[in-house]
């Protein structure tokens, strides 16, 4: 299983990059967010998609080592069942 490392700034500018990426993959879904220190609203509302698509494929998907800032983001969105392992809210 490939690990995507996610990058430091996670702004508008990557969020078609992030989306090519997590289309490429076939079966689970693992990311590192450990470097990221900025999370936009476009990619946020990619790795949305993807946990959903995921889901539908019967497949995992996992954020492992999020950052704080990482983590701040996401509950400043209303995201943080992003971390947690299994069924969407």
């Amino acid at each position: 299983m490939a690990v995507l490392c996610l990058p430091e700034d996670m702004g508008t500018v990557f969020a078609v990059t992030l989306l090519q990426e997590l289309r490429e993959q076939s079966t689970d879904i693992t990311l590192n967010a450990g470097s990221v220190k900025r999370l936009g609203g476009r990619c946020f509302e990619v790795l949305l998609s993807a946990q959903k698509t995921a889901h539908a494929r019967q497949s995992r998907f996992l954020i492992q080592n999020p950052s704080a800032e990482f983590t701040q983001a996401l509950e400043t969105m209303g995201g943080t069942f992003l971390l947690e392992e299994g069924d969407t809210p």
